[in-house]
């Protein structure tokens, strides 16, 4: 399998990780849950967070770095998944998200701290701050043989790969309740021109 002449014009185009996240920022906001590989998103124009990260990965993968993940598990919240690319033994991010406040980051931080960067930002609609962990970087090369690239199904095994991934931090149980709500004006500027239907809430 091979990209078309239309994939790689797009890709081609994408020549820094912040030409990536521009991308990424710029296409619509998919409320869908689930993967969706990097051809189907260039097909569709829209994105979530995991679909995102997935088109950000092969992006990357053009530009020389090894395609990989990190996946950040949260209560009262979806999660978040994020591209992930090292220059020099420090760590950058691109990512999609309804919330402003967890796009990327540049290649400035050793693995845990931009793991970390993420924490205050990473909020829900009621304000209450969520994260509680993060794996270490999930590699997709070796899903190179099964075409994580430009399939049309679920990447069920992705998920898996995720789910076993050894977690390179945890929030402790204790700290749990002493965590304090972000202010309103950092939840308004958060939820900047999301899509409210693709933001979680309680059922």
């Amino acid at each position: 399998m091979d990209w078309s002449a239309e994939e790689r014009r797009i890709l081609a185009g994408l020549k820094t990780p912040a030409h990536v996240q521009q991308f990424l920022d710029d296409l619509d906001y998919d409320e869908r849950g689930g993967a969706a590989s990097p051809r189907a998103v260039m097909k569709s124009g829209k994105a979530q967070c995991f679909s995102g990260a997935l088109f950000a990965a092969a992006a990357l993968r053009e530009l020389g770095h090894p395609p990989r993940l990190m996946y950040m598990d949260a209560a009262s919240d979806d999660g978040h998944c994020l591209a992930l690319y090292e220059i020099g033994g420090l760590w950058g991010a691109v990512a999609k998200s309804n919330f402003t406040t967890l796009r990327s980051r540049e290649a400035i931080y050793p693995y845990i701290a931009l793991g970390l960067s993420y924490f205050d930002g990473f909020f829900n609609v009621y304000a209450k701050r969520t994260m509680r962990a993060f794996t270490e970087p999930v590699e997709l090369e070796r899903f190179e043989p099964r075409g994580w690239r430009f399939s049309g199904g679920q990447l069920m095994y992705i998920d898996r790969a995720i789910d076993d991934a050894p977690r390179a931090w945890k929030l402790p149980r204790k700290r749990i309740a002493g965590v304090s709500n972000v202010s309103e004006s950092l939840r308004t500027s958060g939820l900047a021109g999301a899509n409210p239907a693709g933001l979680w809430r309680r059922s």
